[in-house]
């Protein structure tokens, strides 16, 4: 059995319920070390593990974690307020209309807020962002002045591509690390909805045309987590990570 393939009978098996921090993590890595050593006990083992741990998982609630080990949403219902304090790049101060996504990241905001693009990646259909971070209680600060968004598709992904080429907007993706947790905060025009994977472990978000957070487990959000925007019709494209879209504390 493949290590996505045990994530997603983690998933499967424990439903609405959150399982501890870690928890699939530490399952996917020891069925590597048993594999390692010939054991054949891995599908057995994986049972008594969920048996196990079942009467130590926490009933939640809608907005709470859902899905795999570790992995919450807030989603579109649960808006924040654009916090006081944001004056933009143009000396603006921010406004609703203005903010392209936020959302909340533990005991912070994230606001995007949309600025005027490089005349080059305007002309190729890019647009362009800053970020600000909003801690509880204190003042926001700027975390990253220029974000280029829209601007690439992955490789090989058409659907991308396609979407691109119509001027509707592709969406974004940013992860924010923050007290040790790594949140991801994604977006999508109308009419769309959004699924963040992280090391195998599939979480739909829903629409999400003014941003929603998810926490997630992972090491290297460029190589572990992606974010896939699907349409009406249910093609599925995959929202690029823009350069300098993680952010590290």
């Amino acid at each position: 059995m493949r290590d996505q393939e045990v994530a997603e009978l983690l998933d499967r098996a424990v439903a609405t319920v959150e399982l501890p921090a870690g928890f699939t993590t530490r399952v996917v890595a020891g069925s590597r070390s048993r594999r390692r050593r010939r054991l054949l006990l891995c599908g057995g083992a994986l049972v008594v593990a969920v048996a196990l741990a079942t009467p130590l998982l926490t009933p939640i609630g809608p907005a709470g974690p859902i899905g795999g080990a570790g992995i919450s949403v807030v989603g579109p219902s649960v808006e924040p307020e654009v916090p006081a304090g944001i004056v933009g790049s143009d000396g603006m101060p921010a406004t609703p209309e203005r903010v392209v996504a936020l959302g909340r990241t533990g005991t912070e905001t994230l606001v995007v807020l949309r600025r005027t693009a490089r005349a080059e990646e305007q002309t190729a259909g890019g647009q362009a962002a800053e970020v600000w971070i909003a801690p509880d209680g204190g003042d926001p600060r700027r975390a990253l002045d220029y974000l280029s968004y829209d601007l690439a598709c992955p490789d090989d992904d058409q659907v991308c591509l396609d979407v691109r080429s119509t001027g509707g907007g592709l969406g974004l993706a940013i992860a924010h690390r923050a007290g040790g947790r790594l949140f991801v905060l994604a977006q999508a025009p109308e009419g769309r909805t959004v699924e963040v994977v992280a090391n195998g472990v599939r979480q739909p978000v829903g629409a999400a045309p003014h941003g929603a957070v998810v926490e997630v487990i992972a090491d290297e959000p460029y190589d572990d987590v992606q974010v896939w925007a699907t349409l009406a019709d249910g093609r599925r494209y995959r929202i690029p990570w823009a350069p300098g879209a993680v952010l590290i504390d």
